[in-house]
């Protein structure tokens, strides 16, 4: 009797240690399908997250203007696409921030000119070599550093142009709910465009993303 519960209960523990790595996976999965954020997350104040912010408050109003709506649906599920991908953009600007923080810029620059000075003065010195290596290292990482705020001012102006227009789109949709615009002659019509145009601003913030980190591929893509 004690030797078949002892069995039993290696058997329940062997089963419930298999079952750990399946619901990490699980719970990994069900937070990227939700557009929950992963990772490095943008500073308080900072403009990645002041306009992640505007986009979330957007995808609120919209959802509320079309809880009773059921002939717009479809667009309450593409701007939450929109505002997942604003999340993953988010993240991936912190992370250039974060590393942008490490090179010392200023500093940096200062060495650069010091450098430039010596090594133009150590030519044909047994030093001009090992001061010419010092200066080539300093010119890597200010060039790595200006690259990566210029990934950085990419992927927030094309936050910044997104959450304007996503605000655009909720302020066409009210309209277009109350009956007070002429600017779509037929209500299928105007939402086959506005889900075209809001599938085009998700589409927008994966291929900037995607050109800010090569590495990244189809699969740093929030929504296939």
């Amino acid at each position: 009797m004690v030797a078949a519960l002892v069995i039993v209960l290696v058997v329940v523990g062997v089963v419930a240690l298999a079952t750990i790595p399946l619901m990490i996976r699980s719970t990994h999965r069900q937070r990227v399908e939700t557009g929950q954020a992963v990772g490095r997350q943008p500073l308080m104040g900072s403009p990645a997250q002041v306009w992640t912010s505007r986009g979330e408050r957007v995808l609120r109003e919209l959802n509320a203007t079309l809880a009773e709506q059921s002939a717009f649906a479809m667009l309450a599920a593409d701007a939450e696409q929109v505002v997942m991908e604003l999340r993953l953009t988010a993240g991936q600007v912190a992370e250039l921030d974060h590393d942008l923080a490490r090179i010392p810029v200023p500093s940096l620059e200062d060495e650069h000119r010091t450098l430039t000075v010596a090594v133009a003065e150590a030519e044909g010195t047994p030093a001009a070599t090992d001061l010419a290596r010092s200066l080539a290292a300093v010119d890597a990482r200010l060039g790595s550093a200006a690259r990566q705020r210029e990934s950085r001012d990419a992927l927030l102006a094309r936050m910044q142009a997104t959450v304007m227009e996503l605000e655009r789109a909720r302020d066409e949709l009210a309209e277009l709910i109350t009956g007070t615009t002429s600017a779509f002659s037929v209500s299928s019509d105007a939402t086959a465009a506005l889900a075209g145009r809001l599938d085009g601003l998700r589409e927008g913030l994966v291929e900037v993303r995607g050109a800010a980190n090569p590495e990244m591929g189809p699969a740093g893509q929030g929504h296939p």
